[in-house]
This record gives C-alpha cells, structure tokens and sequence, in this order.
C-alpha cells in the first residue's frame, strides 16, 4: 500500500509540476500558459477585447531581459510541453466535461482564492475594491452555491478586482528589474517571482489540504480545466507573432505594467 501511495504521489507531482504551470501559460494574447496561461489569458482580455487597442503595438516599457538564452529556452520547452502533454490533454477533458461544467468548476476556484484578492486590495489602500471582493465572496458563496455560478457580476455589478502581491510590489515602487521565464510556469520577473510565493501563502488550498500531492492534484485540475475553455488562443497568438518570444515577453510585462497602473 505505501508502494502505491508512493507511485500516485509521483503522478501527481508530474501533473501539478506540467499542468499547473502551462494552465498558465495560455496568457492569451490571466485568469501573456495559473503562471503561461493564466497570463496570456488575462493579456487576451485587456488588450484584444479593445477594438481601438493594438496588442502588437511598440512595447510601452523597455525589457530588461539579459536572460535571454535561458529564458527562449525555457520559452522552447513550456511550448512543447503546452502542445504535447497539456493541449491533448484539455482537448480530451472538454470532450468528456460539458462546457457548463467546465465553467462553474472555473467559478469555483475563482472565488475560493479571494483572499488574495481582498489581501492585496487591501495593503495597496484600495478600500472599495476590498470591500466589492468581500461582497462578491459572500454573494457567490451563498447564492452561488459555493461559488459555482457568478451572481455577484451579473446580478448585482459586483465585478472582480483582480490583485496579487506582485502588483502590490509594483504600487510600492518596487520594479520587474529581470525578466525571466520559469519552466512550467512562463514568463515571469524578479517581482512577480516574488509576488507568487507570497501569494502562495494565501491560498486556502495551502490549509485546507494536509497532503502536498493533494494540493498538487487539485491545482492540476484547475490547470486543466481553465485551458480546456481556452484552446486556440495561445495557438493564435503565435502564429500572429513574427517572433512568439519577443511577443509573449514585451505583452506580459506591458499588461503587468498596465495592472499596476490602474
């Protein structure tokens, strides 16, 4: 029995290592594939849901990248794991798991991290937003049904104020300085690095769950589930990118800039 313990915490240290990471790394031109995914989602809905908005426009700040041989080759490697292991993998699952589904799983975790939220609203001053998170939190808890369906945005215009400890570094003055791509979890900097383990501390997840593959299990699922409602996006935006490097790292660090600005 413990033989076989052993074995599926392996397995699932695999996939909380891949699937995680890539989840994030689908940013689509973030929530620039939960860390690459989450962030090219979320550049995909500042920049491309703008119709007067170039994504493609001169980059707004200068990248400090004098990693860049190591970082165009983690680039290398997070692609090829994003189009062998992770895209057959969510392409499969969404054809098992009703769409439906798929997003109230998504709903679900969203609102389960609001301490995040709300922490870091609160450390940068930004009282309201603070308070619209605690609103939303109870709201979809409650009504939601555990957060499973969003009523806080479409019922009563309590809509998300997304910020993490990264961003609040950056509302302290604090710079990116290096960027750096991550295996597994994509484009980074030196703050934001940072930023996420902070960030890691206020995850319920880290509490509620004892056991560390459990954790990892979880965080697989929550990869898995968010890029199965996002395939094609990343697949887009590198082929509408002369060099998808230079792309990916000049639109994280202007949608980065561009969170903390507001």
């Amino acid at each position: 029995m413990k033989f076989l313990e052993r074995r599926l915490a392996i397995i699932f240290v695999l996939f909380a290592l891949i699937l995680p990471g890539l989840g994030n790394a689908v940013v689509s031109v973030t929530p620039v594939l939960d860390r690459f995914a989450c962030n090219v989602w979320a550049f995909e809905d500042d920049y491309l849901d703008d119709p007067f908005d170039d994504p493609f426009r001169e980059p707004e700040i200068l990248a400090h990248d004098p990693l860049e041989p190591f970082n165009r080759a983690m680039f290398t490697f997070n692609d090829r794991v994003y189009f062998w292991v992770l895209r057959p993998a969510s392409i499969g699952y969404g054809t098992v798991v009703p769409e439906g589904l798929r997003i109230c799983v998504r709903n679900a975790f969203d609102n389960i991290l609001f301490p995040i939220r709300f922490v870091n609203n609160a450390l940068q001053g930004k009282f309201r937003e603070a308070g619209v998170e605690t609103g939303r939190f109870l709201i979809n808890s409650t009504l939601g049904v555990g957060g499973l369906f969003e009523m806080a945005s479409r019922d009563f215009g309590l809509h998300p104020q997304d910020e993490d400890f990264g961003q609040t570094l950056g509302h302290y003055g604090m710079e990116p300085y290096v960027y750096v791509v991550w295996p597994f979890l994509g484009p980074s900097t030196a703050r934001d690095t940072i930023g996420t383990a902070a960030d890691y501390a206020l995850n319920p997840f880290f509490y509620l769950v004892p056991h560390w593959w459990g954790r990892g299990a979880i965080r697989s699922g929550e990869a898995l589930n968010d890029t199965s409602l996002r395939i094609g996006e990343y697949e887009d935006f590198k082929e509408a990118a002369i060099d998808p490097y230079v792309a990916m790292r000049d639109a994280y660090l202007n949608y980065r800039a561009r969170q903390i600005e507001r």
